[in-house]
């Protein structure tokens, strides 16, 4: 953010909470929102941004990740609806296209879901432990604090606190491998 002249840390969890409010009514899968939230902050991190075009930075990130996960995005006149049309479809397609070269066209990122479900098949698929620490890693996309962390110490200490909270006892680590390498 000490690259933003016009934007503080509060706007950019202003603009995740509405990100996650949208992500919501549009019924949107957990990948997309965590996606969308990584190409908003790489974003940010590369080029400045006027207060007045940070809704559309986060509206055009989050279309581009339902494009990228979504079996079928939004549209983006449905997304103008969204911003209160406080911007045009072009102003989306505009920024889609500047968006997208200034991160180089990477959209990879996994995402903190994915690695928690990893965790979850070594932890034994209990659901309690898996729900609470999926809330806490969602949480993770408010938090500006935590953008330095990759996605799997995202996970793990999303399953560990989650554990912690419910008072399971200490999770052993298990080689999980398919029965043809097992020796009986």
């Amino acid at each position: 953010m000490k690259f933003q002249k016009e934007l503080q840390w509060r706007m950019r969890g202003i603009l995740t909470d509405w990100i996650v409010t949208v992500h919501k009514t549009c019924r949107m899968l957990p990948e997309t929102l965590f996606i969308a939230v990584n190409l908003i902050d790489r974003f940010l991190s590369a080029r400045a941004v006027v207060v007045t075009k940070l809704q559309l930075v986060g509206i055009t990130c989050l279309l581009i990740a339902a494009k990228y996960e979504e079996i079928c995005a939004p549209s983006i006149k449905n997304l103008v609806y969204l911003c209160q049309d406080s911007c045009t479809e072009k102003d989306i397609q505009d920024a889609e296209k500047y968006i997208l070269k200034t991160i180089s066209w990477d959209l990879s990122y996994p995402t903190p879901i994915t690695f928690l479900r990893r965790i979850s098949k070594a932890d034994g698929f209990d659901a309690q432990s898996r729900t609470l620490a999926k809330y806490l890693v969602e949480i993770y996309c408010l938090e500006w604090r935590m953008i330095s962390h990759p996605p799997s110490v995202i996970a793990a200490a999303g399953m560990w606190l989650a554990r912690l909270i419910l008072d399971r006892e200490e999770w052993v680590h298990h080689i999980l491998l398919p029965s043809c390498y097992m020796k009986y």
